[in-house]
């Protein structure tokens, strides 16, 4: 029953792909206006924050939240007398206890400053803020009220910088929380979804609810997260092929039950081959969960991911980022391909190793052409300042997807993968930050091979390259082929590449590899067979424009096209051959033009190019014995 329903849950893949993903960015995105990274440092002294019990009162028909935050923490300088927390100012703080007596605090320019006497070095301090008031009206939509089919919802989703706009905080990407609770007060009738592990719901004497939620693993600050709703709930344990088993919860719209019944299944397997490749799940002793909120895409809070709906590219990509996002962190929002680039491309893995390569094809295509869409642009993001462009789809997701692809290509799979599982598994990043100089470190030492000039070029610089080839028959069984290179971007004047070509011919075909090393290339090549036809990059390893590929060869030198450039009208002739058919592609490789041709041998064939706007075509032309792609410009007069 399970392959049934595993298998017409494949049926939709292509069609919730580019949806779910397009939701997934600009849920990421569009939740922050912020157009400057305004809490970078706060001002006070060094501390080290080791624990948060976040206590709230949450109704989700209402827009003002209450409660408190106590938090924990270690003083980092001597004569430690002053520090503050991150707070939005349309938040009302009430008063701040430490030690039972009530602090002096000031709180402006998003900022509560907290004066205590003078501690030591190495002291842990314990206070605890209260405050109120409308999340909503920070401007980075961190917290957001909404309404779903069977009733009103809360939910908050604080990435990149928006942590601070409901609760006080040390907002950066420095510091992991060690420890967390969450004791969230909610109207019955109402669950609350939150990190860790449920220990237990008490009922107030008024009936309202009281979760509280356990994390007991390492968390940065965006990650720490709530939604409420009436959900309902279904739960089970994925079993590891060690033996070992995660708990799963889903909480979930009623109205959303019966697609759930089909859809929430396939995050076993996903959760398998990822604890295959990439190590134990990081989480492993409390839970993998997802909860519904009224957004599109998802966000991937540590140990409950929040989702608009449970398709299998969301799932994946959520749960990728339990391993490339939570368990390890980019250190700076500038390597967030670290976190976005990882968990597309474990998607696209997902797809490879759980549904076909057929699937896997249509992931590479999508993204190779997104990424190509854009020619500017580098996967690691120098301004992080415009959330807009540090969350754009084309480069941070789909290109930073498209590098690791070519990485595997350029060092293998079983170098690769490896060096995947190592990075994951590093003791010193684990449960922490990284950067892209540590995941480059451990791809060299699994391949023992210098990445550095292909960091430097797929990384750290802009565009991507643009190849042209020219290829024509020498004899029965050699070709000559000519390689073009241009690039989009003029910070990179060559890519260096590992060309694969599928040559095809006699009812035969093989792979040829050509190390594209020079931006103007002519290579000849003893194939063994008459090749027919000439593919560039079939199975989808390279970021690179579509390749046009020309055939001249010497069976069909007596063709004349004129006149070139042309109007409206092109002739083609072939002497002693009958033209079949006619096709006119763009710089592309889209197919603009077609016709079907009836004419005897030796008859002039005419194609109308009226249509067609001014510019470069190709227009390939199918005989009795061969095809030809001969060039043509298209004029008005």
């Amino acid at each position: 029953m399970r392959g049934l329903l595993f298998g017409l849950l494949s049926l939709f893949v292509y069609s919730m792909f580019a949806q779910n993903y397009e939701d997934l960015i600009k849920s990421e995105r569009d939740a922050f206006w912020v157009k400057s990274e305004t809490k970078k440092k706060r001002s006070g002294q060094a501390y080290d924050i080791v624990y948060h019990n976040i206590k709230l009162n949450i109704d989700p028909a209402v827009r003002q939240i209450s409660g408190s935050v106590t938090s924990k923490l270690i003083a980092l300088e001597t004569n430690f007398t002053r520090f503050s927390f991150d707070l939005e100012n349309a938040m009302t703080v009430d008063s701040i206890l430490w030690e039972g007596a009530k602090l002096s605090f000031s709180h402006s320019n998003e900022e509560v400053q907290i004066d205590i006497t003078s501690q030591p070095i190495n002291t842990e301090i314990d206070i605890e803020i209260f405050y109120h008031g409308d999340p909503t009206i920070n401007d980075q939509k961190a917290f957001s009220y909404d309404f779903q089919k069977d009733g009103p919802i809360a939910w908050t989703l604080s990435q990149p910088y928006g942590a601070y706009g409901w609760w006080p905080c040390k907002q950066q990407l420095a510091d992991k929380i060690d420890s967390l609770d969450l004791e969230i007060t909610i109207p019955k009738g109402n669950k609350a979804a939150g990190n860790g592990i449920l220990i237990r719901v008490d009922t107030l004497p008024n009936e309202d609810l009281v979760f509280h939620w356990k994390h007991r693993y390492p968390i940065a600050t965006y990650l720490v997260a709530v939604a409420v709703t009436n959900y309902y709930e279904e739960s089970h344990y994925i079993k590891l092929s060690n033996g070992d088993s995660v708990f799963h919860i889903d909480y979930l719209y009623p109205a959303y039950k019966p697609a759930a019944d089909t859809l929430r299944w396939a995050i076993d397997g996903q959760m398998r081959l990822f604890d295959s490749l990439f190590g134990t799940y990081p989480f492993i002793n409390e839970k993998h969960g997802h909860a519904q909120f009224a957004r599109g895409g998802g966000m991937e809070h540590q140990t409950m991911s929040f989702m608009s709906d449970l398709g299998f590219d969301l799932m994946a990509h959520e749960l990728a980022h339990q391993w490339f996002g939570d368990k390890i962190t980019c250190g700076s929002w500038r390597d967030l391909w670290l976190n976005e680039g990882f968990a597309t491309y474990i998607n696209g893995l997902a797809r490879e190793f759980l549904l076909s390569r057929e699937y896997f094809t249509a992931f590479l295509t999508t993204s190779r052409d997104r990424a190509i869409s854009q020619p500017d642009g580098s996967v690691y993001a120098y301004d992080t300042t415009n959330v807009a462009e540090l969350f754009s789809g084309n480069i941070r997701y789909r290109k930073g997807a498209m590098v690791l692809h070519m990485l595997r290509w350029e060092v293998g799979d079983s170098a690769f993968f490896t060096g995947m599982r190592n990075y994951a598994e590093d003791p010193e990043l684990c449960y922490d930050f990284s950067n892209t100089a540590d995941f480059k470190y451990y791809m060299e030492q699994s391949s023992g091979m210098d990445l550095t000039n292909f960091f430097d070029v797929w990384v750290y610089e802009e565009g991507f390259p643009s190849l042209v080839t020219r290829w024509k028959r020498q004899s029965s069984s050699v070709i000559e082929v000519q390689i073009n290179q241009s690039t989009s971007h003029s910070s990179v004047s060559f890519f260096p590449l590992k060309a694969p070509y599928l040559a095809k011919g006699e009812n035969r075909d093989t792979m040829l590899f050509i190390n594209h090393s020079s931006p103007a290339q002519l290579e000849t090549i003893d194939v063994g067979f008459e090749v027919q036809e000439l593919v560039f990059d079939p199975e989808v390893w390279l970021l690179a424009q579509h390749t046009m590929l020309e055939g001249d060869h010497t069976n069909l030198q007596n063709i004349s096209v004129y006149p070139n450039p042309v109007d409206e009208e092109i002739s083609i002739y072939i002497k002693d051959l009958k033209i079949n058919r006619l096709e006119v592609m763009d710089l592309l490789g889209h197919l603009v033009l077609t016709k079907e041709v009836q004419e005897l041998k030796n008859v002039v064939s005419y194609l109308d190019v009226t249509s067609l706007t001014n510019g470069i075509y190709f227009l390939k032309v199918y005989s009795d014995e061969d095809t030809v792609l001969l060039k043509f410009v298209k004029t008005s007069e």
